[in-house]
């Protein structure tokens, strides 16, 4: 049993893609999508409605000059890092190099990242994601891995789709430039930017792939 439990919160936690059984998002869902050009070093921001999309430039060399990105809401929560696995050494939030890839690996992958809907839903999985991270403080270990799982398949979530239109690479690796294409996917329940124009879309699968 205790190998079991072992062997659960060690895949969550390093290995992937392992994909759980996320809250389907209903019959009607509407997207919006939006286009970032950045030169290096250079960061950006926009209002997707109660969340905000950044990409923040990686200081000096990190990343070969390429950007993280978050989802977040007013308290600077990122709502994408919870329900998309591993928990560790997971490079899909970087567009760069990293954990092995080169940078042209790095933005030519096509991100396809569920997203939490509410901040209720996000403190209901802090603190079990946290337990999941630690277990050896978790007040219960052997259930830690089990009840994360649990709870990320009970919330209705939304789906990110990032990919890289263009980049401008020097010949020694670095990122001069680079454009990207992002796409979100929501319940219509969930209130986008009227600028953005969202329009109807199909929900996205109860698993990401």
């Amino acid at each position: 049993m205790q190998m079991n439990v072992m062997l659960t919160i060690a895949a969550l936690v390093l290995f992937g893609p392992l994909q759980p059984q996320l809250g389907a998002s209903g019959n009607s869902c509407s997207a919006v999508s939006f286009t970032a050009k950045l030169d290096a070093g250079n960061s950006f921001a926009r209002k997707v409605g109660a969340l905000e999309f950044k990409m923040r430039a990686a200081p000096g060399k990190d990343l070969c000059g390429g950007w993280t990105f978050t989802l977040e809401d007013a308290g600077g929560h990122d709502f994408i890092y919870p329900v998309n696995f591993p928990l560790r050494f997971n490079p899909s939030q970087l567009l760069g190099c990293s954990y092995g890839l080169t940078v042209r690996q790095g933005l030519e992958m096509k991100r396809s990242l569920r997203f939490i809907l509410s901040e209720r839903d996000y403190l209901q999985l802090e603190p079990l994601m946290k337990d999941t991270l630690w277990p050896a403080d978790s007040p219960d270990p052997k259930h830690a891995g089990e009840r994360y799982l649990q709870a990320i398949r009970t919330i209705q979530t939304g789906l990110l789709r990032l990919e890289t239109l263009h980049s401008n690479v020097s010949p020694d690796g670095l990122i001069r430039s680079a454009t990207f294409r992002v796409a979100l996917i929501a319940p219509a329940s969930f209130q986008f930017e009227p600028g953005l124009e969202p329009h109807p879309a199909p929900c996205p699968p109860a698993s990401a792939h």
